[in-house]
Parts: structure tokens; sequence; C-alpha cells
């Protein structure tokens, strides 16, 4: 039986920011990103080059990338078997990998996007083109 003098966030190990610590480890130089396999299913090589060129690659080391690989490698196998444990192994991997939205929204990563530049000569082509077929009519 639980000890009842201790709380309840104690007694289930949850700790205050100030008690959280991490070890920070600089590296330098380039991360090597190998070659996807090239007969991997269509969809897993999307996957991959969306893998290695999210704005998360940044924060990519080796043992990522493997795992990205890995991932890719799993997705090919589940979309050649169709076997439904293959894809619910596909899927649970791309979850740890944050391949999707949910899961970077789980662990407080948003990715957004800035709005392009627009070309002012565009905009005035757009808004010439419109007056042009407002004369028309």
């Amino acid at each position: 039986m639980p000890n009842p003098a201790k709380r309840t966030d104690e007694r289930l190990g949850h700790r205050s920011k100030e008690q959280m610590t991490v070890d920070k480890i600089e590296v330098g130089g380039p991360v090597r990103v190998p070659e996807p396999d090239e007969d991997w299913h269509p969809i897993a090589l999307y996957a991959w080059e969306a893998f290695v060129s999210s704005p998360l690659s940044i924060y990519y080391s080796e043992t990522d990338l493997a795992f990205g690989w890995m991932t890719c490698d799993a997705i090919d196998a589940a979309y050649l078997s169709k076997a439904a444990m293959k894809i619910t192994a596909a899927e649970s991997m791309m979850r740890n990998a944050l391949f999707t939205e949910q899961s970077r929204r789980q662990v407080k990563i948003e990715i957004t996007r800035t709005e392009p530049e627009q070309d002012p000569t565009v905009a005035k082509n757009v808004s010439d083109f419109r007056s042009r077929r407002r004369n028309t009519n």
C-alpha cells in the first residue's frame, strides 16, 4: 500500500521543471544521410525524402536517420505484404519518428510555414488581367 504521507505526484514520479535536468552533448560536423533503397515502394521513397528534408532534420543525429531508414523500410514491407501487423508496426514507427503533426504536437513541436513573398509583377499582371476582363464584359 502506498505511503499516505506522500503526495500523489511524488508517488507517481512527477517532477517540477526545477527538478528536471537535461544532459546536453554538442557535436560538430555534418551528419551522413544514407541513400534510400532503390527497390522501396514509391510511398516509402516519398516518406524518406520527406523525412530527410523535414524542418526537424536540423536535430537529427545518425541514429535518428537510421531509425527513419528502418521506418521507411517497414513502410515498404507493409505496402508489399498488406499484412495488418506490418502496417500497424510501420504506423507506430512513424509516430515515434515524429512523421505526423499529431505526434509532433504530443512532444510540443509545431511546424509553421511562412507565407512566400509575392512577386509584385505577378500581382500587377493579375490585377491587369482582372481589369481587362471586366472591361470586355
